[in-house]
């Protein structure tokens, strides 16, 4: 069974609500570019890349949000995603999800959490 490594991103009080902020994270000898999204008291985090093309969703750091922060915007197509668990619901990857980052929140603090080897 694989170990957890935990990695601290932030304060919870760091991101607005609704709200995003990126990280980069080294691990193993791979980097993990990612962000998280807070609604409330409520995170989740995914990786940086869009299921469709595969570039970053980000247009400047930290914003992955779409203009009335309802949804994750890619910066490249326009694709809107729900903020609780990715889903693509409108652009060219509609119905596919971007991808999942084990994630917690402890005393407030937002941390990631990666599988070794």
């Amino acid at each position: 069974m694989a170990e957890q490594d935990r990695y601290l991103i932030c304060r919870l009080e760091d991101i607005d609500s609704p709200g995003s902020i990126g990280f980069s994270i080294e691990h193993e000898g791979h980097s993990t570019e990612g962000f998280v999204v807070r609604t409330d008291d409520t995170v989740s985090a995914y990786q940086n890349h869009c299921p469709h093309t595969g570039v970053n969703l980000n247009w400047m750091p930290d914003q992955f949000l779409s203009y009335d922060a309802d949804f994750i915007q890619c910066s490249i197509h326009g694709a809107l995603f729900r903020l609780n668990d990715g889903l693509c619901v409108r652009g060219p990857c509609i119905g596919k999800k971007l991808e999942d980052i084990a994630i917690s929140l402890e005393s407030g603090q937002v941390f990631v959490d990666l599988c070794s080897k």
